[in-house]
């Protein structure tokens, strides 16, 4: 195992003040390799033991979305006190997962099957084959939706497949001019569309927030080979997959212990080289979010920090480890509930994103933070007024965040 070189927060420190509901969430939001099983099967019994709230425990699998795991982790643990009603709703929940794990991946085989024979190239990402990879079971892992990577170049054939199959578009879809095309491809991430018959959502990405189309064009070239039920993909190498999983949880203030779960996990197997991580985040100039989410695992599952050279960790701002730790111990996802609550979280948002992101420009940071596929359907505009929408952003998004949600929350409640 590599040696623990950051001690910036104990993990006593993290979580200290935890309910036990909190510290048996963090502990059963992955399942532990055996070199590992040790350790976890301790922090559980630990929290069990700690006068523990089974209510309050569940609403937390609930909130980070760890069904079949947290289920898996307690059940492998011998003589382990469950009150029956828990684990009774422990079940239901590990079994709905499991369903929808089964949906998903067969909903996948098929859109692979379509762009197998359009010669498009495709490269899931998560989803049940990230629970494959990981646990060698499909339904262990979470998975609402399903995500698949294709280039650019191939952006309108996979779209074309999607519909001539009964894809529909999501209700952002708007049909696009050439200059709102552009736009797209420029500021968004993913093109949206929902199963006809199972209502699973499906997103074809052609980049990430975070990366260049043209250093995607590298993870295509370390991509190999697969097959999954038989149709052909192309698998991540296991460093782009690595700093993938940083870089997502990372935009996403890690809101959610599943997907640090899945770093825990890499990381307890110890078959990742963290030094080829790194260089390949300096690159996309991530060496921030692949460092904070290294340091959140130290933190929460008391997984060692790996030998980095030059101390890279040394430079990192604290605030990228504590807001994310600060949404991870709520017990409810971060929310919008009026002006004045909304103001804090945007400027704690605008400062995380900055720190997370400093070679971004400023200009570019607030374009994303700004910009919605919505604009162009609250504000049609016509190609000669197209340029209106930059500087008619941050109004827009006022509206669509502060305005409209508050006004519909007064209409629930008279309705009520």
């Amino acid at each position: 195992m590599p040696q623990l070189k950051l001690q910036p927060i104990s993990i006593l420190t993290s979580q200290q003040g935890l309910a036990p509901a909190f510290r048996l969430m963090f502990a059963t939001s992955w399942l532990a390799p055996p070199n590992w099983r040790q350790n976890q099967e301790s922090a559980i019994r630990e929290a069990v033991a700690a006068n523990l709230d089974w209510a309050e425990y569940i609403r937390l699998v609930d909130r980070h979305r760890t069904p079949a795991l947290s289920w898996a982790a307690l059940k492998r643990i011998p003589d382990l006190k469950i009150p029956p009603s828990a684990v009774q709703q422990l079940q239901k929940r590990s079994d709905a997962c499991r369903m929808q794990a089964i949906r998903n991946s067969l909903l996948l085989a098929e859109v692979l099957k379509l762009f197998a024979r359009a010669a498009i190239p495709a490269m899931p990402l998560k989803g049940p084959i990230l629970s494959h990879d990981l646990y060698a079971d499909v339904g262990l892992r979470h998975s609402k939706d399903l995500d698949i990577a294709c280039t650019v170049d191939d952006l309108a054939r996979a779209q074309t497949c999607l519909e001539e199959a009964g894809w529909e578009h999501d209700s952002l879809w708007t049909p696009p001019t050439p200059r709102l095309w552009q736009s797209m491809l420029r500021h968004d991430q993913e093109l949206a569309f929902t199963h006809p018959q199972t209502r699973v959502h499906l997103e074809i990405h052609w980049r990430d927030q975070w990366g260049a189309l043209n250093l995607a064009q590298d993870r295509w070239t370390r991509s190999s080979p697969s097959l999954w039920q038989q149709y052909p993909y192309q698998a991540m190498h296991p460093v782009d997959r690595t700093l993938y999983l940083c870089g997502h949880g990372a935009d996403h203030v890690w809101m959610r212990a599943k997907w640090l779960g899945d770093l825990a996990r890499i990381h307890a197997e110890g078959t990742v080289n963290w030094q080829a991580v790194l260089q390949a985040a300096g690159q996309l100039h991530q060496e921030r979010a692949l460092l904070a989410s290294l340091s959140l695992l130290q933190q929460l599952y008391a997984l060692p920090f790996p030998e980095l050279a030059g101390a890279p960790w040394q430079s990192m701002p604290v605030f990228l480890v504590n807001q994310p730790l600060r949404i991870l111990k709520s017990p409810e996802e971060p929310g919008v509930s009026g002006v004045m609550a909304t103001l804090p979280r945007l400027l704690r948002l605008l400062r995380y994103n900055r720190l997370l992101h400093p070679h971004k420009p400023l200009r570019k940071s607030a374009a994303e933070l700004f910009y919605s596929r919505a604009d162009y359907q609250q504000l049609p505009l016509p190609n000669s007024l197209f340029w209106a929408y930059v500087p008619l952003r941050p109004f827009l998004w006022i509206w669509r965040r502060v305005l409209r949600r508050s006004s519909t929350r007064r209409i629930r409640g008279l309705t009520r």
